[in-house]
């Protein structure tokens, strides 16, 4: 299948400023993909260089098997059949739902306006609103409004800028999985960024890694969690801790934790330092051996419990652990690990052996 969408050495500056040095992915025909990073990171100037809103420097974009950007040649933004959703919504205050959808649809006969119209309002859950104005709608209501403005005009890709990020967290996680639905049902392949790791995870098929100017890293989300390239990458997509270690055979790691065995094979030859990734959720506490530590604090979360510890190193850290909250502030404990596929990183070779 070839790729509906390929970026290949994106650069883009601001006056003498590069944000986006060498910008390199595709994206396949009904594809969901999702570019995540640090604010600043130059996320929404790829989402803007994709529209045709800035022209590259250098590089090229390809939508299909045409060239709409590269620093010679730039294809207008209105002839891309490409639809936007943005952040804060950008609907018209003066004109109703219908008007609003409508407006993109200006050379289509009257008819066929009102029945894609009524179409998408369907789509997005919204039949009864067309009457309605922004004002009287709320977040959620708003932003479906301009999901459903954007599809009117039966985009080849939708392109959406943080577009959940004023909402709340619950309502946020609801329309991602809706919106994903909604484009799975069209088949209209979608680019969103946002800084929200878990709304990336929640509605993507592809997430790439947007950092010093590139994409560090681009796969699915199970990849990207259980097999990040780099420190960075491993950090941005779940929250954890680094140690060192040496490799002291096959399956075994020297590090602050003590002697770590792992029930498969770490795929870097023993002697060889290595950095270990854990996640709270690798550890868990209890009163019998392990790595001495005391309880700094506990913090419930209903199900889960998130521990910090600190270490007899000194070292503080955080252990996730569900069922109640079992150990209070003060109290000495033991850290073990539980990780049943380590995350190294090394200068050394190392070996996938999965």
């Amino acid at each position: 299948m070839s790729a509906l969408l390929r970026i290949e050495g994106l650069k883009c500056a601001y006056q003498s400023q590069t944000v986006l040095a060498s910008v390199c992915f595709d994206i396949e025909p009904g594809e969901i993909a999702c570019l995540l990073g640090p604010s600043g990171c130059g996320k929404t100037t790829v989402l803007r260089a994709i529209a045709g809103f800035i022209a590259p420097q250098a590089g090229e974009i390809r939508l299909g098997e045409q060239l709409i950007s590269s620093a010679a040649h730039v294809v207008p933004p209105e002839q891309r059949g490409m639809g936007m959703v943005f952040q804060d919504y950008a609907l018209f205050p003066h004109l109703n739902i219908a008007d609003n959808i409508a407006f993109g649809l200006r050379r289509m006969p009257a008819a066929e306006k009102q029945r894609r119209v009524k179409e998408v309002l369907e789509l997005v859950e919204l039949p009864d609103l067309s009457k309605r104005y922004p004002h009287e709608l709320s977040g959620g209501q708003q932003q479906r409004v301009a999901l459903a403005r954007a599809l009117a005009p039966d985009p080849r890709l939708l392109l959406m800028d943080e577009p959940f990020s004023n909402l709340d967290t619950d309502l946020r996680r609801q329309l991602s999985q809706e919106v994903r639905q909604i484009l799975k049902r069209r088949g209209i392949a979608a680019i969103m960024v946002t800084h929200d790791q878990q709304e990336a995870f929640t509605i993507s098929d592809k997430i790439g890694i947007l950092s010093a100017g590139r994409v560090q890293q681009w796969g699915t989300p199970e990849s990207l969690y259980y097999q990040p390239v780099s420190p960075e990458v491993a950090a941005f997509v779940g929250k954890g801790e680094l140690f060192q270690g040496k490799v002291t055979d096959s399956s075994a790691v020297e590090t602050d934790l003590g002697l770590l065995e792992f029930a498969e094979p770490l795929g870097v030859d023993a002697g060889c330092d290595v950095q270990l990734f854990l996640r709270p959720g690798d550890l868990y506490l209890s009163h019998d051996g392990g790595v001495p530590g005391e309880v700094c604090s506990a913090e419930f979360q209903g199900s889960l419990t998130l521990y910090c510890i600190r270490l007899h190193t000194g070292r503080e850290i955080e252990v996730l652990e569900q069922g109640l909250h079992r150990y209070g502030e003060r109290e000495k404990v033991g850290v073990h690990v539980t990780a049943h596929r380590p995350i190294l990183f090394s200068s050394c070779p190392v070996r996938n052996p999965y």
